[in-house]
Formats: C-alpha cells, sequence, structure tokens
C-alpha cells in the first residue's frame, strides 16, 4: 500500500487539478486470446465462448463481468476478491495477459494489507475519492442546511475525483482508484437509524457509558443489530449511505473501462462488489435474473463479508449471518432499491449518476 503521506498527497494534487479537463480517450479493449490453464491458475475459454475464464491461484472470485451474460464485451471489467494475495504468476495473468490498467478498492483504507503484494504494487498511485474537501466552511452547513451542504461537498470531490480519473487516462498510468463503500462511522450512524425509540434513549445512555467507563453495553446493542440484519442490512445500508461512494465507483469503471481493462473488489469480492457489480450491469441492461446469478456465482468462495477492519474489531460478529451470496440477497437488495426509489434507474438518478452518465457506462462496456 502507498504510504500515508503518498496518499495524502495524491489527494491535495487532486484538489489543484483544473476541473476544465474533461477528455476521455475512447480507444476500445479487445478481449485476450484464450489459452490452456497453466498449473494453479491460468486463462482457458469460459462458459461464453468469447469470455476468457481466468483461474488465479491466490486470489479469489476473479471473473469477467462478461460473464453475467447480455453484450458486455469480454476483457474490459474484471471483479474479483481482494487482489493482496496475488502470486507473481497471478499479476503476470492479470498485468499481462489481460492488461488491467486501473485497479477500483472498494475497501475501507484500514482493510488495506501491510503488504500490498505484487499486484496492487505495480499500480503505485492511489487517487481517493473523499467526501472531505479543505477549506469547506461549516458556516455553510448552518446557511444552506444538511442537503445543500452535501451536495456541495459532493460536487467538490467528484470534481476533484473526476479530474484524476481523466488525468490518469490520458497519461496511461496504473492506478488504483479508492471509493470505499462501508466505512465504520456511516455504518454504525445507519444502524442507529433503524433503532426504535426506546432504543435509541438505550443507545444515548450506553454511549455517554461507553465514554466514561465501559463500552461493553454499546457494543451489545449495536452489533445484535448488526448481526440480526445480516447480509440484508448490510447492502441496504451501502445503498442508503454510500450514494457518493458507489457514484464514485460507477464513474470509475466508466471512464477507466473506456480507456483500458479495469478490476474492482472489496475482500470477498461478493458484497460491495456485488453491488457494485449489480448497478454496473443494470446499466448494461441486464435483467434482474442475470443480475441475481452473477452475485450468486460468489456463493462458493468461503469468506464473510464486512470486510475485517474497525466494523469488526472487538465485536462478537455472528460470522454465519454474512457468508455466501444467496440469490434471495441480491432479489432484496433490488427490491428495496424499488421500493424506495421507484425503480433502479431512479435510485441511481438519486445519487447523481444520470441518464448520460448510465449510457457512458453502457457504451463502456458493450459493442
Amino acid at each position: 500500500m502507498a504510504s500515508t503521506s503518498a496518499t495524502s498527497a495524491s489527494r491535495a494534487a487532486l484538489r489543484s487539478s483544473p476541473s476544465s479537463r474533461r477528455r476521455r480517450d475512447a480507444a476500445r479493449v479487445a478481449a485476450p486470446p484464450p489459452r490452456a490453464a497453466a498449473k494453479g491458475g491460468g486463462l482457458e475459454t469460459g462458459a461464453r465462448d468469447d469470455v476468457v475464464s481466468v483461474s488465479l491461484e491466490s486470489v479469489l472470485n476473479f471473473r469477467d463481468l462478461a460473464s453475467a451474460g447480455g453484450s458486455i464485451a469480454p476483457g474490459r471489467v474484471f471483479r474479483t476478491a481482494t487482489p493482496g494475495n496475488a502470486s507473481e504468476a497471478d499479476a503476470a495473468i492479470v498485468l499481462n495477459d489481460l492488461g488491467v490498467k486501473r485497479l477500483l478498492d472498494l475497501r475501507s483504507e484500514d482493510e488495506f494489507e501491510a503488504d500490498p503484494g505484487p499486484l496492487q504494487s505495480a499500480f503505485p498511485e492511489i487517487i481517493s475519492f473523499t467526501r472531505n474537501v479543505d477549506g469547506v466552511d461549516d458556516p455553510l452547513l448552518r446557511k444552506y442546511g444538511k442537503e445543500a451542504y452535501d451536495a456541495y461537498l459532493r460536487r467538490q470531490s467528484d470534481a476533484a475525483f473526476l479530474d484524476g480519473i481523466d488525468d490518469a487516462t490520458r497519461a496511461g498510468a496504473l492506478v488504483r482508484y479508492h471509493a470505499p463503500l462501508l466505512e465504520y462511522e456511516r455504518y454504525y450512524l445507519a444502524i442507529y437509524d433503524r433503532l426504535t425509540a426506546v432504543e435509541k434513549v438505550k443507545a444515548a445512555v450506553f454511549t455517554a457509558q461507553a465514554f466514561l467507563y465501559d463500552d461493553t453495553n454499546q457494543k451489545e446493542l449495536f452489533v445484535g443489530k448488526v448481526n440480526a440484519g445480516g447480509l440484508p442490512l448490510l447492502n441496504e445500508v451501502m445503498v442508503d449511505g454510500s450514494g457518493p461512494e458507489i457514484r464514485a465507483a460507477l464513474k470509475v469503471i466508466a471512464k477507466s473501462t473506456a480507456a483500458a481493462p479495469t478490476a474492482f473488489y472489496c475482500k470477498a469480492g461478493k458484497d460491495r462488489t456485488g453491488l457494485v457489480a449489480a448497478l454496473t450491469l443494470h446499466c448494461a441492461g441486464l435483467s434482474e435474473d442475470e443480475i441475481t446469478e452473477d452475485y450468486h456465482k460468489s456463493e462458493g468462495t468461503g469468506k464473510a463479508a464486512l470486510g475485517g477492519g474497525r466494523i469488526e474489531r472487538g465485536v462478537n460478529i455472528d460470522y454465519s449471518r454474512f457468508y455466501g451470496s444467496p440469490k434471495a440477497v441480491m432479489e432484496g437488495v433490488l427490491a428495496y432499491v424499488k421500493t424506495n426509489h421507484g425503480s433502479v434507474d431512479g435510485y441511481l438518478d438519486s445519487i447523481g449518476f444520470d441518464a448520460s452518465d448510465r449510457e457512458a457506462l453502457r457504451e463502456a462496456l458493450c459493442d
């Protein structure tokens, strides 16, 4: 992983990028030719004749998004679990055989590996999406209200982040983009919002206890809700609370994939990755059944969601509630989105990923 100072420098550079830079390299990327699978990993023809099936020896859940069906061109965008454990052979396949030039990391910073491994190390620059922008005055919040303030922050952070995508695309650089979908504070604030009135009173008391001497009661209250909600609640929290990050991720896929193959991932490559994949596939015109089936392909990873960062530390997570990729989970996510926003497009509109953005993403993915 890049050092903290390097990451901070990247963010500072992004904020100074001229917002007038808005070009995109429209070069299309052909699917890599299939070859026999090597021992421990390699490429071979998949279920779709034109889609290469990728087998990596140390990285789980790696697959071409084109394997989901529809008219997505093969070799343009891949989904995977963290490549932090990648071997040298894995790195060679991803970098040389597949030609991946952009990584999109959906994890929180505290999940980054101490040693990023040979694949992530090939991407020395990290461009992070952040809602917090230097120079924004708190009086704006008092004057215009939280909604307007949040919209202002989104515009400012988006402008810098999108400039970074455009700059990297022009330079042909190997870049790792970072759009964290599951942050500690957002997750537990979302849990708090779902508490009953009585539970909120308890939460206030327990939080005071935690501040003064003991956080046991606070943890038990919140973790009880986390465990009871399982994967469905996890996805609902991301839908409700991570709109700016989801929009940023979709922008990366649209802009970067138009220029070079891109791979996106979280820890297990199933829930944060699955949500971004679902919205991407929707924009590409796939049906809900195809989207659900793609999510279900991650069933055999043997990994639990939640990532392993601050959300899990010092608490008794019931991991049985977070394993697997049952079809019912994605079916529930899509139903939740439609119930609250009318349609998936309605949700995407609400987070600022409008019809023109969706068309740009579709064009980047499809022939």
